[in-house]
């Protein structure tokens, strides 16, 4: 019988929890209308911007940029580690 009425409070949190995010859906959707960004907004590009490559070939950059190559290990172990000596 307790599980009956754990199970019926449950379903009675999902309920209203579900009309609360109905609720605060409709009220975005109708009464907080938002506009759609100009046509001149900043986020739309006006112009297309050609990168420079030539930054790269700076010598500063040239310090930076190159890691060590980090060779592999050499192999360790025997064939069949299982093997006894």
């Amino acid at each position: 019988m307790v599980e009956v009425s754990e199970k019926n409070k449950i379903f009675r949190y999902l309920v209203w929890g579900l009309v609360g995010a109905g609720i605060v859906i409709l009220i975005n959707t109708w009464f907080l209308k938002l506009e759609p960004l100009p046509p001149s907004s900043p986020f739309q590009p006006t112009q297309i911007r050609e990168i420079d490559f030539e930054i790269l070939k700076t010598q500063e950059l040239k310090e930076i940029l190159p890691f060590e190559e980090i060779p592999f290990p050499e192999e360790i172990g025997r064939e069949n580690p299982f093997e006894p000596y």
